[in-house]
């Protein structure tokens, strides 16, 4: 147990510098990739309409469709940091419900809420003006926001409205919350409480169904990288460029397999396997990248330029994810309405799509700064909130003390 301990502070302490930075480009390149593939598939024509498809053009078709692997990548650093902030709150004897419940929501719903409500304005917009039949019922789309703003899209409700992107989140906040309650039964000496544990981890596998609980496996990667002990070995430039290409053929790997162009002839959704091999290699490389780097001085870990390009990115890389798609298909209703039937890619029109990127970049780091930004000022809200909600309890319990006592 010391031994785990021993490697967890010391990889605790890798992750920040540079390989915080390198981490916070993976995150924000993640969001872009899964912007390109949905406007991808928006901006061009289908892969049968092509006209001569050559190299070049099959190619950019594969990059267009790299957002699903974009999403394991997600998870894997979303299980890395998550578990690092509760393991060290056990280990060093901080750990608080109250606390952590109050991060986790202040960093989602700043975000969700606001693009939630963009969403239903974005929809309402193109089923009244531009033909888009998504937009159901009042009732349904009541339902729906109530239900994904409880993180149970793909439960017991669908995604809300166009925004189909949002899928990912009810996988995120259910890790969220069952890797605490998991860590802490594994740790408590009562059994009453091991009891208690065990039937709250059951309870969520159990509502959450099959297949967001098996991907809380890949979810799982992250925290393992923690625990590895450092081997000289990796610090071989040779190992370096391994762990790159094998994230890079995982993620390649994917669109291969789930089109049937790879392996299999028919188009499949069962991609768990080919997943966990994305989960895998990126692992691997996290787990290269911070302790290639563990005797580097702190001058040496960090380029300025990088680190800012870094944090930039990862700033608005939240925002950028939920807004994207009500937009794109807003847009591309609008477009339709007007004639618009898709682009033969070329250069000209990959111009075209890294423009439309990059204003997309912009929107969503205009969204940010007011909310992603504001994280921490809905964070000291939330938790003032409760201290004031808590006060008047032990002043009415107070009271009710004295008054009986009084009698």
């Amino acid at each position: 147990m010391s031994r785990m301990y021993s490697n967890f502070s010391k990889a605790n302490d890798l992750l920040d510098g540079k390989v915080s930075n390198y981490l916070d480009f993976v995150r924000g390149f993640a969001a872009i990739l899964v912007v390109m593939e949905h406007l991808g598939s928006r901006l061009f024509v289908g892969y049968g309409y092509l006209q001569s498809p050559g190299a070049f053009v099959k190619l950019l078709y594969l990059l267009n469709l790299l957002g699903g692997p974009a999403v394991i990548v997600f998870f894997v650093l979303s299980g890395l940091f998550i578990s690092r902030t509760v393991l060290k709150a056990i280990f060093d004897n901080r750990w608080s419900w109250k606390s952590y419940l109050v991060n986790r929501l202040s960093r989602l719903y700043v975000v969700l809420i606001p693009a939630l409500f963009l969403t239903f304005i974005a929809d309402k917009l193109a089923s009244l003006f531009l033909n888009y039949q998504r937009y159901v019922d009042d009732y349904t789309n009541i339902k729906e926001f109530i239900g994904n703003l409880f993180y149970l899209q793909t439960i017991f409700v669908g995604n809300y409205g166009s925004n189909g992107p949002l899928w990912s989140l009810s996988y995120e906040f259910w890790y969220y919350m069952m890797f605490p309650v998991l860590i802490l039964l594994l740790r408590n000496q009562k059994k009453a409480l091991k009891i208690i544990y065990l039937f709250i981890v059951l309870g969520i596998l159990f509502m959450v169904g099959q297949r967001i609980s098996s991907y809380f496996l890949i979810w799982l990667l992250g925290m393992f990288v923690l625990f590895l002990p450092t081997i000289p070995l990796v610090k071989s430039k040779i190992i370096m460029s391994i762990s790159l290409l094998l994230v890079c053929l995982a993620m390649l790997l994917r669109p291969l397999v789930n089109n049937g162009r790879l392996f299999i002839v028919h188009h499949t959704n069962n991609l768990f396997f080919v997943d966990l091999f994305i989960g895998l290699s990126l692992g691997f490389l996290i787990y290269i990248l911070m302790h290639a780097n563990a005797n580097k001085t702190k001058s040496e870990r960090n380029n300025k330029w990088f680190e800012k390009t870094s944090s930039l990115l990862a700033s608005f890389s939240f925002s950028l994810y939920l807004i994207h798609y009500p937009i794109i298909n807003l847009v591309y209703y609008w477009g339709a309405k007007n004639g618009f039937t898709g682009l033969q890619p070329n250069i000209k029109s990959v111009l075209i799509e890294i423009l439309i990127v990059v204003l997309m970049c912009m929107i969503a780091f205009l969204f940010s700064r007011i909310t992603e930004a504001r994280t921490n000022v809905a964070r000291t809200f939330m938790m003032s909130s409760i201290e004031r909600f808590n006060s008047r309890n032990r002043k009415t319990k107070e009271i009710s003390m004295e008054s009986n006592l009084s009698k």
